[in-house]
Protein backbone atom coordinates (compact mmCIF):
# COMPACT_ATOMS: atom_id res chain seq x y z
CA UNK A 1 0.00 0.00 0.00
CA UNK A 2 0.93 3.56 -0.51
CA UNK A 3 1.76 6.27 2.43
CA UNK A 4 3.26 9.14 2.74
CA UNK A 5 6.27 10.12 4.93
CA UNK A 6 7.76 13.39 5.34
CA UNK A 7 11.78 12.68 4.73
CA UNK A 8 12.91 16.31 4.85
CA UNK A 9 11.96 19.86 5.58
CA UNK A 10 9.30 20.43 3.45
CA UNK A 11 9.22 17.37 1.78
CA UNK A 12 7.15 14.48 1.44
CA UNK A 13 7.88 11.03 -0.21
CA UNK A 14 4.70 7.85 -0.99
CA UNK A 15 6.13 4.99 -0.60
CA UNK A 16 5.02 1.95 -0.67
CA UNK A 17 5.14 -0.06 2.36
CA UNK A 18 3.35 -3.13 3.70
CA UNK A 19 -0.29 -3.66 4.32
CA UNK A 20 -1.19 -3.86 8.10
CA UNK A 21 -2.25 -7.36 9.08
CA UNK A 22 -4.67 -7.25 11.44
CA UNK A 23 -5.11 -9.59 14.69
CA UNK A 24 -8.01 -11.03 16.08
CA UNK A 25 -8.84 -8.09 17.88
CA UNK A 26 -8.30 -5.37 15.03
CA UNK A 27 -10.27 -3.66 12.40
CA UNK A 28 -8.71 -2.95 9.14
CA UNK A 29 -10.07 0.46 7.09
CA UNK A 30 -9.23 1.87 4.06
CA UNK A 31 -8.75 5.76 4.40
CA UNK A 32 -11.62 7.27 1.90
CA UNK A 33 -10.23 10.76 3.22
CA UNK A 34 -7.86 12.67 6.04
CA UNK A 35 -7.98 16.32 6.77
CA UNK A 36 -4.98 18.55 6.69
CA UNK A 37 -4.56 19.70 9.78
CA UNK A 38 -2.30 23.10 10.92
CA UNK A 39 -0.71 21.14 13.98
CA UNK A 40 1.13 18.95 11.11
CA UNK A 41 2.71 21.84 10.16
CA UNK A 42 5.18 21.66 12.55
CA UNK A 43 6.07 17.74 11.51
CA UNK A 44 6.40 18.70 7.87
CA UNK A 45 7.96 22.22 8.18
CA UNK A 46 10.65 20.14 11.17
CA UNK A 47 9.90 23.84 13.64
CA UNK A 48 9.90 21.89 16.30
CA UNK A 49 12.45 22.58 19.76
CA UNK A 50 15.55 20.34 19.22
CA UNK A 51 14.28 17.94 22.04
CA UNK A 52 11.39 16.84 20.26
CA UNK A 53 13.51 16.47 16.91
CA UNK A 54 15.67 13.77 18.48
CA UNK A 55 12.28 12.07 19.72
CA UNK A 56 10.78 12.58 16.21
CA UNK A 57 13.34 12.21 13.61
CA UNK A 58 12.73 11.66 9.94
CA UNK A 59 11.39 10.24 8.50
CA UNK A 60 7.64 11.23 9.97
CA UNK A 61 4.29 9.80 9.17
CA UNK A 62 1.35 12.31 9.66
CA UNK A 63 -2.59 12.58 9.68
CA UNK A 64 -4.55 12.11 12.44
CA UNK A 65 -8.34 13.08 10.19
CA UNK A 66 -9.37 9.97 8.66
CA UNK A 67 -12.54 8.75 7.79
CA UNK A 68 -13.07 5.67 6.14
CA UNK A 69 -14.45 1.98 5.00
CA UNK A 70 -14.08 -1.13 6.96
CA UNK A 71 -12.52 -3.79 5.08
CA UNK A 72 -11.67 -6.40 7.51
CA UNK A 73 -12.31 -7.34 10.99
CA UNK A 74 -10.47 -9.42 13.76
CA UNK A 75 -12.78 -12.62 14.76
CA UNK A 76 -13.44 -10.94 18.22
CA UNK A 77 -14.33 -7.83 16.76
CA UNK A 78 -18.37 -7.30 17.82
CA UNK A 79 -18.86 -3.69 17.38
CA UNK A 80 -17.98 -3.45 13.58
CA UNK A 81 -18.27 -4.85 10.50
CA UNK A 82 -16.94 -4.91 6.69
CA UNK A 83 -18.51 -2.14 4.70
CA UNK A 84 -19.03 0.06 8.04
CA UNK A 85 -18.06 3.54 7.17
CA UNK A 86 -16.18 5.06 10.43
CA UNK A 87 -14.24 8.14 11.44
CA UNK A 88 -12.79 9.54 14.41
CA UNK A 89 -9.08 9.05 16.27
CA UNK A 90 -7.63 5.88 14.67
CA UNK A 91 -3.84 6.90 15.29
CA UNK A 92 -1.18 8.74 13.58
CA UNK A 93 0.04 8.35 10.40
CA UNK A 94 -3.15 8.57 8.55
CA UNK A 95 -1.90 9.46 5.33
CA UNK A 96 -2.22 6.04 3.54
CA UNK A 97 -4.62 3.99 1.73
CA UNK A 98 -4.86 1.38 4.96
CA UNK A 99 -5.08 2.01 8.70
CA UNK A 100 -5.77 -0.55 11.16
CA UNK A 101 -7.01 -0.16 14.92
CA UNK A 102 -7.43 -1.98 18.12
CA UNK A 103 -11.08 -0.62 19.28
CA UNK A 104 -9.70 -1.41 23.12
CA UNK A 105 -6.26 0.24 22.67
CA UNK A 106 -3.21 -1.41 23.47
CA UNK A 107 0.28 -1.61 23.51
CA UNK A 108 1.98 0.50 20.35
CA UNK A 109 -1.45 2.09 20.01
CA UNK A 110 -0.99 5.21 21.60
CA UNK A 111 -4.38 7.16 23.00
CA UNK A 112 -7.17 4.70 22.93
CA UNK A 113 -8.97 5.15 19.33
CA UNK A 114 -12.13 6.88 19.62
CA UNK A 115 -14.51 5.76 16.64
CA UNK A 116 -18.22 6.17 15.51
CA UNK A 117 -19.85 5.24 12.63
CA UNK A 118 -20.79 8.19 10.07
CA UNK A 119 -24.33 8.84 9.45
CA UNK A 120 -26.13 8.00 6.33
CA UNK A 121 -25.77 11.37 4.28
CA UNK A 122 -22.23 12.81 5.23
CA UNK A 123 -19.58 12.19 2.98
CA UNK A 124 -15.78 10.97 4.23
CA UNK A 125 -15.03 14.66 3.27
CA UNK A 126 -17.02 16.19 5.63
CA UNK A 127 -16.77 13.34 8.14
CA UNK A 128 -13.84 14.26 9.63
CA UNK A 129 -14.17 13.47 12.97
CA UNK A 130 -10.92 14.20 14.97
CA UNK A 131 -11.40 18.54 14.13
CA UNK A 132 -14.65 17.96 14.42
CA UNK A 133 -14.83 16.45 18.13
CA UNK A 134 -12.25 19.16 19.12
CA UNK A 135 -15.20 22.06 17.89
CA UNK A 136 -17.73 20.59 20.00
CA UNK A 137 -15.33 20.87 22.88
CA UNK A 138 -14.63 24.06 22.16
CA UNK A 139 -18.17 25.00 22.08
CA UNK A 140 -19.00 23.57 24.90
CA UNK A 141 -16.28 24.92 26.89
CA UNK A 142 -16.93 28.48 25.70
CA UNK A 143 -20.23 28.35 26.59
CA UNK A 144 -20.72 31.94 27.79
CA UNK A 145 -23.73 33.21 29.02
CA UNK A 146 -26.59 35.66 28.05
CA UNK A 147 -26.09 39.22 27.14
CA UNK A 148 -22.26 38.45 27.08
CA UNK A 149 -19.69 39.91 24.69
CA UNK A 150 -17.28 37.20 22.73
CA UNK A 151 -14.23 38.03 21.46
CA UNK A 152 -12.49 35.73 18.91
CA UNK A 153 -9.07 36.31 17.32
CA UNK A 154 -8.54 33.73 13.88
CA UNK A 155 -10.96 32.54 11.07
CA UNK A 156 -9.42 29.46 9.28
CA UNK A 157 -10.84 26.16 9.49
CA UNK A 158 -11.14 25.81 13.42
CA UNK A 159 -12.02 29.56 13.93
CA UNK A 160 -14.74 29.84 11.29
CA UNK A 161 -15.81 25.97 13.16
CA UNK A 162 -15.81 27.85 16.60
CA UNK A 163 -18.12 30.24 15.65
CA UNK A 164 -20.63 27.95 14.29
CA UNK A 165 -20.98 26.48 17.39
CA UNK A 166 -20.50 29.93 19.62
CA UNK A 167 -22.59 32.22 17.91
CA UNK A 168 -25.87 33.07 19.17
CA UNK A 169 -28.46 35.71 19.66
CA UNK A 170 -28.34 35.58 23.39
CA UNK A 171 -24.96 37.41 22.81
CA UNK A 172 -24.28 40.95 22.83
CA UNK A 173 -21.70 40.93 20.44
CA UNK A 174 -19.57 38.23 18.49
CA UNK A 175 -16.29 40.33 17.88
CA UNK A 176 -14.17 38.44 15.25
CA UNK A 177 -10.89 39.76 13.77
CA UNK A 178 -8.48 38.33 10.94
CA UNK A 179 -6.09 39.31 8.54
CA UNK A 180 -8.48 38.43 5.69
CA UNK A 181 -11.11 39.82 4.71
CA UNK A 182 -12.99 37.64 2.75
CA UNK A 183 -12.07 34.85 6.07
CA UNK A 184 -13.84 38.04 7.74
CA UNK A 185 -17.22 37.84 5.17
CA UNK A 186 -17.69 34.04 5.77
CA UNK A 187 -17.14 35.04 9.55
CA UNK A 188 -20.28 37.25 9.42
CA UNK A 189 -22.02 34.68 7.69
CA UNK A 190 -21.79 31.89 10.07
CA UNK A 191 -22.74 34.36 13.07
CA UNK A 192 -20.20 36.72 13.68
CA UNK A 193 -21.71 40.52 14.70
CA UNK A 194 -18.65 42.60 14.10
CA UNK A 195 -15.38 42.28 11.99
CA UNK A 196 -12.47 43.53 12.57
CA UNK A 197 -9.06 44.02 10.78
CA UNK A 198 -5.85 44.44 12.56
CA UNK A 199 -4.42 45.88 8.97
CA UNK A 200 -6.48 48.71 9.44
CA UNK A 201 -7.74 49.05 12.95
CA UNK A 202 -6.70 48.70 16.33
CA UNK A 203 -8.23 45.61 17.97
CA UNK A 204 -7.60 46.20 21.79
CA UNK A 205 -8.75 49.51 20.99
CA UNK A 206 -11.61 48.70 19.20
CA UNK A 207 -13.21 46.36 21.61
CA UNK A 208 -12.90 48.17 24.42
CA UNK A 209 -14.63 50.80 22.42
CA UNK A 210 -17.21 48.59 22.19
CA UNK A 211 -17.47 46.13 25.57
CA UNK A 212 -16.45 49.19 27.74
CA UNK A 213 -14.92 46.64 30.30
CA UNK A 214 -13.51 43.77 28.27
CA UNK A 215 -14.62 40.73 26.56
CA UNK A 216 -16.59 37.95 28.90
CA UNK A 217 -15.07 35.16 26.37
CA UNK A 218 -12.03 35.75 24.49
CA UNK A 219 -11.29 32.97 22.04
CA UNK A 220 -7.68 32.43 20.74
CA UNK A 221 -7.48 29.88 17.60
CA UNK A 222 -4.46 31.62 15.63
CA UNK A 223 -1.19 29.09 17.48
CA UNK A 224 1.54 31.86 17.53
CA UNK A 225 1.98 34.77 20.50
CA UNK A 226 0.32 37.86 19.29
CA UNK A 227 -3.18 35.47 19.30
CA UNK A 228 -2.42 34.86 23.36
CA UNK A 229 -1.21 38.47 23.64
CA UNK A 230 -4.30 39.73 22.26
CA UNK A 231 -6.89 37.74 24.20
CA UNK A 232 -5.37 38.51 27.36
CA UNK A 233 -5.59 42.34 26.37
CA UNK A 234 -8.82 42.25 25.99
CA UNK A 235 -10.59 40.02 28.14
CA UNK A 236 -12.26 41.30 31.33
CA UNK A 237 -11.01 41.04 34.85
CA UNK A 238 -13.00 38.71 37.46
CA UNK A 239 -15.06 36.06 35.65
CA UNK A 240 -13.20 37.03 31.91
CA UNK A 241 -12.85 33.40 30.65
CA UNK A 242 -9.96 32.39 27.73
CA UNK A 243 -10.22 29.76 25.49
CA UNK A 244 -6.63 28.53 23.95
CA UNK A 245 -8.00 26.88 20.40
CA UNK A 246 -4.93 27.36 18.57
CA UNK A 247 -1.86 25.00 18.75
CA UNK A 248 1.41 26.10 19.92
CA UNK A 249 4.07 23.96 19.48
CA UNK A 250 6.86 25.56 17.95
CA UNK A 251 9.45 27.14 19.87
CA UNK A 252 8.67 31.17 20.55
CA UNK A 253 8.45 33.88 23.04
CA UNK A 254 5.13 35.03 24.46
CA UNK A 255 4.21 37.88 26.66
CA UNK A 256 1.06 36.97 29.21
CA UNK A 257 1.68 40.14 31.29
CA UNK A 258 -1.64 40.76 30.75
CA UNK A 259 -3.13 37.75 31.49
CA UNK A 260 -2.29 38.74 35.69
CA UNK A 261 -6.09 40.07 35.78
CA UNK A 262 -6.76 36.24 36.36
CA UNK A 263 -9.01 34.88 33.65
CA UNK A 264 -10.50 31.10 33.81
CA UNK A 265 -8.60 29.72 31.43
CA UNK A 266 -9.59 26.63 29.03
CA UNK A 267 -7.30 24.73 26.43
CA UNK A 268 -9.99 22.27 25.37
CA UNK A 269 -8.70 21.34 22.00
CA UNK A 270 -7.99 17.66 21.29
CA UNK A 271 -9.21 14.64 23.63
CA UNK A 272 -6.34 14.82 26.09
CA UNK A 273 -7.81 18.58 26.99
CA UNK A 274 -11.47 17.36 26.49
CA UNK A 275 -13.65 16.43 30.10
CA UNK A 276 -16.12 14.68 27.98
CA UNK A 277 -14.56 12.82 24.73
CA UNK A 278 -16.32 9.78 24.56
CA UNK A 279 -19.70 12.39 24.13
CA UNK A 280 -17.96 14.46 21.54
CA UNK A 281 -17.40 12.90 18.38
CA UNK A 282 -21.23 11.68 18.40
CA UNK A 283 -22.41 15.38 19.53
CA UNK A 284 -20.52 16.44 15.94
CA UNK A 285 -21.55 13.86 14.00
CA UNK A 286 -25.13 14.97 15.00
CA UNK A 287 -24.16 18.68 14.83
CA UNK A 288 -22.87 18.15 11.22
CA UNK A 289 -26.23 16.04 10.03
CA UNK A 290 -27.93 19.54 11.62
CA UNK A 291 -26.17 21.46 9.55
CA UNK A 292 -24.81 23.43 12.65
CA UNK A 293 -21.79 22.71 10.81
CA UNK A 294 -21.93 23.74 6.93
CA UNK A 295 -19.11 21.60 5.97
CA UNK A 296 -19.23 22.63 2.25
CA UNK A 297 -18.34 26.24 3.13
CA UNK A 298 -15.77 24.67 5.12
CA UNK A 299 -14.20 22.00 3.57
CA UNK A 300 -12.33 23.75 0.38
CA UNK A 301 -10.44 21.74 -1.41
CA UNK A 302 -9.79 18.03 -1.96
CA UNK A 303 -6.75 16.28 -2.92
CA UNK A 304 -4.94 12.85 -3.94
CA UNK A 305 -2.51 11.82 -1.90
CA UNK A 306 0.39 12.40 -4.58
CA UNK A 307 -0.76 15.44 -4.13
CA UNK A 308 -0.08 15.84 -0.64
CA UNK A 309 2.74 18.35 -1.13
CA UNK A 310 0.80 20.61 -2.58
CA UNK A 311 -1.99 20.54 0.21
CA UNK A 312 0.14 21.19 3.19
CA UNK A 313 1.47 24.18 0.78
CA UNK A 314 -1.58 25.45 0.09
CA UNK A 315 -2.52 25.23 4.14
CA UNK A 316 0.92 27.22 4.94
CA UNK A 317 0.22 29.83 1.90
CA UNK A 318 -3.39 30.88 3.14
CA UNK A 319 -3.79 30.02 -0.36
CA UNK A 320 -7.32 32.62 -1.34
CA UNK A 321 -10.27 30.68 -0.97
CA UNK A 322 -8.79 27.90 1.22
CA UNK A 323 -10.03 26.89 4.51
CA UNK A 324 -9.84 23.43 5.21
CA UNK A 325 -8.35 20.74 2.55
CA UNK A 326 -8.95 17.07 2.77
CA UNK A 327 -6.63 14.24 1.03
CA UNK A 328 -8.41 11.70 -0.58
CA UNK A 329 -6.10 8.36 -1.20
Amino acid sequence: MKAAFVVAPRKFEIRDIEMPKITDDEVLVKIEACGVCTSDMATYLDSFSEEVKKRRPFPRRVGHEPAGTVVEVGKNIRDFKVGDRVTGIFGMGDFAEYVSFNPAGGPGQGRQPMVEKIPDGIPFEHAIGEPMMDLMSIARCANPEMGDYVFQIGCGFMGLGVICGVASPKLKEYVVCDLEDWRLDLARELGATITLNPKRVDVVAEVMKITGRGADVAIEVVGHPIGLKTVGEVVRGNRGKIVVVGWHQAPDTYELQSWIKSPIIYSPQGIGMSTDPKSELPRALWAIQKGIYPMKKLVTHKYKLEEIGKAFEDNLGRTPGYIKGVVMP
